[in-house]
């Protein structure tokens, strides 16, 4: 056992998580077939364990490496299992300690039922087994089998590591001591962080203690522990996202697990022969036994396979290895094909790097394309044809049903002509036997014989009905005869499926049906032919037995008669005999006898034969009888079959409407799917847009990924290239070249560290939407667009293989620089005083001018913040502005259509009488000025829009000029429009502005220039407009303009002008005119 003590590791991967499936992250550890061995993929980096587990290992795990400890136990040696790896990589799983299901039963539940199986099986010794459960939480140990969760201390004496007061509590089977794991568990210290959602807190050790002592000698005793530890994983906060208490957690967690790698390094080396520094940590105090005394000790390296988590699985894989460098490490050697397929993936990723930004659309062949383009002329065809065909039949039906009305209306007129024609010759037997040919006129005979040449056209129509009726027949049964020989010689004509589209598929479906009816509708006419002429055939014979019964009515009444006469005859000879018979026969009366005898025997004969005739007359009725039954029968069916084949023919007209309908929806339907696949496209346009931004986004990430790469290729290889011409340096000029070059390549991992988060980053982006997508595809949302759909997730993949490549790349070279081992002895290279100035010279300005360019960045940053919020405030103006001209717009909008009614209004009020016309041109020449005075304010908002475009920094003013238009434009205000007389009209905020305006201007015209008066005192003014403001001194001083004044022919102050008012009707409205000016506030 000597040689086989000591630290055994067994490296177990676990699984993908889901988090890390969405991020997209690969596989970054390979474990090498049959071999306990795994490297690092991309690099020539590996470690050989004891045990490498896969993912799928799960029991296997424990037969292997922790089954065999169990028995070590009860041969009296101190057993300790030993979980490490990073936070959430499956420590605790592995452990069991939050053990909850038969199922995650991990290390600790499957060693306690193995431990209790061999006390089972072990009968000649006496067996004590306890448990106790402590966490390490903050460096503060807790008794969690305490009711209380006490604290507990260390001490040391001469057996070792002792904790006094820590609860033990005696197990008698498996399920107490899982019920003490349990209850231990659930007071452990454990915590949420971006990485693990019940991430642990606190380093937990669960010990079993076994106490055996044999039957048969009560002095061979032994005492064991099994330690099962259970340790926090070690953590970064930049990925755990822990501040507050859990950063502190953090701390601590990742202080003591510092300490323990340092102990276990120490162990391992064994050129180290002094001091082992137990004392650094609790932990490691609380481990001392397990690591340095009479113990078996095996570490579980629990490691996560992302690549995303490449640098803790690393940390973790030289951690375990430096637990077992007591051993050697064999490395297996790969065979040449192994080598091989390695290279064939490294050129594969070179390929994969190169080819990003080639055109990846393949080119489908010519004689697809060529099948495909005649495919689509054959359905477009095969459209047509169904179509023509669908035409066809409808104009069939229409046909049909034409016909059906003829044959109506050809049996109506049938009919009618037989009426007229039996009416006919009834009225000329009755002429013939009224008329006596003697008095009767010539005229008349005529005219008789005319009507007898209709009778004989008649006939004649008659008879060529008959014939076309025949001739229908015949042609019926002609068509059916040949339809049924090419239904015949169809029956074995193969059909080839083809594979159509919803609606071509109710195309034939309603062709066939259509077809059927008109075969049903054929057939129903070709039994309606022949029933027809079965009941014309039937006719004739029945005209013909009516002929022959007249005949025999008149026979059968002579015969009778004759019977009579040869009845009462016979019965007279009868009489005759019998009178002979009783009275004396004598010669001569018997020869009398023998001829009445020969006479009545000849009439019973004669009267034999009169019946039998009678007889067959009464045959012969009955027959007639029979066949107008028939006839009658007959006609009933015909009439039945007459009907049903309206219904047939109705049907498919019904259908057709129906089928008429069902295309037209089907139109519509179309027509709103071609509106959506429109949208569909139009947005599909916008994504590709996107998604072309998102390439060139990427791309750009890419070329910045590269360059950073190469950057750092060029650093590594300058500084190997540095450190060859560095003898021929002085000392100074080394140690700056040497920091300078330490500075570019530290600079160059941190940006190359940078972009490895954001290619991940991308990498997590581009997976969730190839799920996205495949997920689509699953649920079949996007059956018609699958093959684009498919076409985006294999561009999607392969922008996702090529991310891959680029972060393996940086990783490789991220490592290669060996950054974790050269920050330890970075500084050795300081040999001197001397060198050490130099180098705190070169930092000092090396941080100096750092420090300079940061305040230009900070001060042309803050200057460029500046000008983005006044380019903002610009805007913003420019944005009421634009506001305060469209309000403007749309109030001359609504003026020109006031100015359009009320211009309405007068032409109706005006309409009736000459007498105002003076008046009305008087309104209309105010009207025709203020629209020209509409216009003019659409010019100038028009040009205020181009001075606002071109002066865009230039805040709107009111300039003077403008203000004189106000000025303007209120003289030529027409003094009746009153404001205050409109009902309509009420002051607004822009009134009163705009009067503040005028009167202050007139204020400044009043004390610029008094008022003119004559000689006797009355005012005078000398107005070139019309008189009707305050600028007027007349107007302004409420009097009118005399003979004195020198204004122009256009005043309107005058008297007169008050005459001419008096014309206009007090009812009448004037459109008020303050309404024009209302805008003028915007200005």
């Amino acid at each position: 056992m000597a040689d086989s003590v000591s630290v055994q590791v067994a490296l177990r991967i676990r699984p993908l998580v889901d988090s890390e499936i969405k991020k997209g992250c690969q596989m970054c550890l390979e474990c090498v077939p049959n071999e306990p061995q795994v490297f690092v993929k991309g690099t020539d980096k590996s470690f050989t364990f004891n045990h490498v587990f896969n993912p799928e290992d799960n029991e296997y795990f424990y037969d292997v490496a922790i089954k065999d400890l169990v028995h070590h136990a009860f041969k009296g040696y101190n057993v300790t299992v030993l979980a490490y790896g990073q936070t959430g990589s499956g420590k605790t799983f592995s452990m069991g300690t939050s053990y909850s299901d038969e199922n995650d039963a991990g290390v600790i539940p499957r060693a306690v039922k193995d431990i209790f199986k061999n006390v089972a099986e072990m009968t000649d010794r006496h067996f004590k087994i306890s448990v106790s459960f402590m966490e390490l939480y903050q460096e503060q140990l807790f008794d969690l089998l305490s009711s209380s969760k006490s604290t507990v201390d260390i001490r040391e004496d001469t057996r070792g590591i002792v904790i006094p007061g820590l609860t033990e509590v005696a197990v008698f089977n498996a399920d107490d001591t899982t019920q003490c794991l349990v209850r231990g568990s659930m007071g452990r210290a454990t915590g949420a962080t971006a990485m693990n959602a019940q991430s642990s807190r606190s380093h937990a050790i669960f010990t079993i203690t076994i106490q055996q002592q044999s039957k048969s000698d009560e002095s061979n005793s032994m005492t064991s522990k099994f330690h099962l530890v259970d340790l926090a994983g070690s953590e970064r906060p930049k990925k755990t996202k822990a501040t507050g208490e859990r950063f502190k957690e953090g701390v601590n967690i990742n202080k003591g697990l510092l300490a323990l790698g340092n102990v276990i390094s120490a162990l391992g080396d064994e050129s180290q022969k002094g001091y082992i520094s137990y004392r650094d940590s609790r932990l490691t105090r609380l481990l001392q036994d397990s690591l340095g005394g009479n113990s078996l000790t095996i570490m579980i390296a629990c490691v996560s396979p992302a690549d995303y988590n490449l640098e803790e699985t690393l940390s973790t894989l030289r951690y375990a290895d430096r637990a077992r460098r007591i051993r050697n490490k064999p490395v297996v050697n790969q065979d040449p094909t192994a080598a091989l397929i390695a290279k064939l993936k490294q050129d594969l990723q070179e390929a994969q790097l190169e080819l990003m930004n080639l055109d990846r659309n393949s080119q489908c062949p010519e004689e697809h394309k060529r099948l495909e383009e005649e495919n689509a002329n054959l359905a477009g065809k095969n459209m047509k044809l169904t179509e023509a065909l669908h035409n066809a039949f409808a104009e069939n039906t229409n046909l049909v049903e034409r016909a059906l009305l003829a044959e109506v209306a050809r049996d109506r007129m049938k009919v009618k002509l037989c009426e007229l024609q039996a009416e006919y010759g009834n009225a000329m037997d009755n002429l013939n036997q009224t008329m006596d040919p003697s008095t009767c006129p010539a005229e008349f005979w005529e005219q008789l014989k005319h009507l007898r040449d209709l009778q004989e056209k008649i006939k004649d129509l008659q008879a060529e009905q008959k014939r076309s009726s025949e001739e229908i027949l015949n042609h019926e049964l002609s068509a059916d005869n040949e339809q049924n020989c090419e239904t015949e010689d169809n029956i074995y004509t193969s059909k080839i499926p083809v594979d159509i589209e919803l609606q071509v598929e109710h195309h034939e479906a309603h062709t066939l049906q259509q077809v059927e009816l008109n075969k049903e509708l054929k057939e129903l006419n070709r039994a309606l032919a022949l029933k027809e002429e079965l009941v014309a055939q039937l006719a004739v014979n029945s005209n013909q037995i009516l002929n022959l019964k007249t005949d025999y009515d008149s026979a059968v009444k002579d015969l009778e008669l004759q019977v009579q006469f040869l009845q009462k005859e016979k019965e007279e000879l009868v009489r005759s005999l019998q009178e002979i018979q009783n009275s004396t026969v004598a010669p001569k009366e018997n020869e009398q006898h023998k001829l009445h005898t020969k006479r009545l025997n000849e009439l019973e004969q004669k009267i034999t034969c009169l019946n039998k005739k009678i007889a067959e007359q009464n045959k012969m009725i009955r027959m007639k009888e029979q066949q107008e039954k028939k006839i009658s029968q007959l006609n009933n069916e015909i009439t039945s079959m007459k009907q049903t084949k309206v219904k047939l023919i109705k049907q498919m007209k019904i259908e057709s409407e129906k089928f008429r309908n069902w295309k037209l929806q089907r139109e519509r339907e179309l027509s709103k799917l071609k509106d959506q696949d429109r949208k569909r496209q139009n947005q599909l346009v916008r994504m590709e847009r996107l998604h072309t931004k998102q390439q060139n986004v990427w791309k750009r990430k890419v070329e910045e990924a590269v360059a950073i790469n190469k950057r750092l290729k060029d650093a590594l290889a300058l500084q190997k290239a540095t450190q060859e011409r560095r003898g021929n340096m002085s000392s100074a000029m080394k140690v700056q070249t040497w920091l300078a070059q330490e500075l570019e390549i530290i600079y160059s991992i941190m940006y190359a560290e940078r972009t490895l988060e954001q290619l991940m980053e991308d990498r997590a982006v581009l997976t969730e939407q190839v799920t996205a997508l495949k997920k689509s595809l699953d649920s079949g949302k996007l059956v018609e667009e699958e093959n684009e759909v498919e076409e985006e997730i294999k561009q999607l993949e392969e922008n996702v293989a090529a991310r891959n490549a680029q972060i393996s790349d940086l990783q490789q070279k991220i490592l290669d620089s060996d950054q974790e081992n050269k920050s330890k002895t970075r500084w050795d290279y300081i040999q001197s005083s001397s060198e050490a100035k130099c180098a705190l010279k070169y930092l000092f300005d090396v941080a100096v001018e750092t420090k300079r360019e940061k305040t230009f960045i900070e001060n042309k940053l803050a200057e460029l913040q500046h000008e983005c919020n006044s380019k903002d405030n610009t805007i913003q103006e420019q944005e009421r502005t634009i506001k305060e001209l469209s309000q403007n717009h749309s109030q001359i909008i609504r003026l020109e259509k006031e100015y359009e009614e009320k211009i309405f209004v007068l032409l109706k009020h005006f309409s009736g009488g000459d007498s105002d016309s003076s008046s009305i041109n008087v309104i209309l020449e105010q009207a025709s000025k203020r629209q020209q005075r509409i216009e003019e304010l659409e010019a100038m908002i028009n040009n205020k829009k181009i001075e606002k475009k071109k002066k865009v920094n230039a805040p709107p003013t009111i300039n003077n000029t403008f203000v004189y238009e106000l000025e303007e434009s209120m003289n030529e205000e027409d003094e009746d429009d009153n404001p205050e007389d409109d009902p309509d009209w009420q002051k607004t905020p822009v009134f009163k502005r705009i009067r503040s305006m005028i009167v202050k201007k007139s204020d400044e015209g009043e004390r610029s220039k008094a008022v003119k008066r004559t000689s006797d005192g009355k005012t005078k003014c000398c107005c070139k407009k019309g008189c009707s403001t305050k600028v007027c001194g007349c107007y302004k001083v409420d009097s009118h303009c005399s003979s004195a004044c020198k204004c122009s022919s256009a005043c309107r102050n005058r008297e007169q002008n008050a005459c001419n008012n008096e014309n206009v009707p007090d009812n009448f409205k004037k459109p008020r005119e303050l309404s024009f000016f209302t805008t003028d506030e915007e200005f």
